[in-house]
């Protein structure tokens, strides 16, 4: 059985037994090309670029993680790091929450004691926006973090569907505020690490075949659905398009495929659009797995210098009511890997693999897109050689 909903002025299909997420078929009729281009690059493609490999070992690949959340020192994700090839991005978040200080100081210790496993992406506090010092402030606190080796600044969802002005007004993005703090950062050559807006999951109603049903059950405060006086998805999506119009020059990473993790035409218009804009696949690889498959590689194909590799699990004592145990330690360090070796199954191996618990294709895309998805963008956006030597 097949539903119809209308959400932001688009319709959407989904059967009852799949998440939602729009029809396949769906594309906007002002850019008719773009369907056209995207199905020159298929699983039949003959292109020499598009050929199936033999799938690489999984410790061949260096593998960047370019969004994680690790602030302990844990000896055992040090190595399994070293052992399977991972390095990663260690990323501050969220900038309103009273933990910045505690945040920036852990992140940069590990990124002294390891700096080739921890780079960083640092955050600015949101808390005190309305100061009329704000953004020279916020710049001088980023300054300080680049000096220390920070990569990037990670802006997060609290923008545009928590923090609010002083009538009360949901502050988006895309907030005049923030311009002079963009400004710095294409100045500096810093990239922004965007995560906002959420999964358009989260104004649906709770269905338990969604990607996302375990996160909205459980985190109802995310979860807009019959809340009106939030903004839509595409208001919010809408206004980081603009943060990219208003600044071409700032490289602007949208996190969780930029949240637009329903719509591979949307995400392919974006690429399109704005040569400024990358995306990362962080938490969404299990959105990409309920596309079909030629059409995520399609994406892959076509834009191999534009999509980066990302997990986001996060490690977060510094939060917890009590230590953890060395014990838990070691089974996130195992969780890790699993999640590790789940995802390359999917982007470099062929036929039928399992992904949380269903069948789908894997991708077996061409080693060149895996070099430049798993470590090569990343590397060059990011310029970690630069990190990795201290610098």
């Amino acid at each position: 059985m097949r539903e119809t909903r209308t959400v932001s002025g688009k319709v959407w299909q989904a059967c009852a037994c799949a998440s939602v997420y729009p029809s396949p078929n769906y594309l906007p009729m002002r850019y008719p090309s773009l369907l056209l281009l995207l199905g020159s690059f298929t699983l039949g493609c003959s292109s020499p670029a598009c050929a199936a490999d033999t799938p690489p070992a999984f410790t061949e690949i260096r593998k960047i993680d370019v969004h994680s959340h690790i602030f302990e020192d844990v000896p055992a994700i040090h190595a399994l790091f070293r052992r399977i090839n991972v390095r990663t991005i260690n990323v501050c978040v969220p900038g309103g929450d009273g933990h910045l200080a505690t945040m920036d100081r852990i992140a940069f210790e590990l990124y002294r004691k390891e700096p080739t496993l921890y780079p960083v992406t640092t955050t600015f506090d949101v808390l005190t926006r309305d100061e009329p010092d704000y953004a020279a402030r916020t710049n001088a606190w980023l300054d300080a973090a680049f000096a220390r080796g920070a990569v990037a600044v990670k802006i997060w969802k609290e923008v545009g569907i928590d923090i609010k002005d002083r009538n009360g007004k949901f502050i988006l993005p895309d907030d005049p505020r923030f311009d002079p703090i963009y400004a710095h950062l294409a100045q500096r050559g810093k990239p922004l690490h965007a995560h906002l807006a959420e999964p358009i999951d989260a104004w649906l109603p709770l269905d338990p075949n969604s990607a996302h049903y375990g996160y909205y059950s459980t985190n109802p405060q995310w979860h807009l659905y019959g809340k009106p006086e939030y903004p839509s998805h595409a208001a919010i999506i809408a206004a980081r398009d603009h943060i990219l119009k208003k600044h071409p020059t700032l490289v602007v990473v949208g996190a969780h495929l930029g949240s637009l993790e329903h719509d591979l035409n949307g995400i392919a218009e974006r690429l399109e659009r704005y040569p400024n804009f990358f995306i990362e696949v962080a938490a969404r690889t299990r959105n990409l797995t309920r596309h079909p498959s030629e059409q995520v590689r399609a994406l892959f194909l076509k834009f191999p210098d534009r999509i980066m590799y990302g997990v986001d699990a996060s490690w977060l004592p510094h939060r917890r009511p009590q230590p953890p145990t060395d014990a838990q330690r070691n089974a996130h360090a195992q969780m890790l890997e699993a999640r590790y070796q789940a995802d390359f199954d999917y982007y470099a191996g062929q036929g039928e693999v399992t992904y949380n618990g269903r069948k789908v294709q894997a991708l077996n895309l061409p080693r060149p897109v895996l070099e430049k998805f798993y470590h090569a963008n990343a590397e060059r956006i990011y310029r970690l050689d630069a990190a990795w030597a201290g610098k």
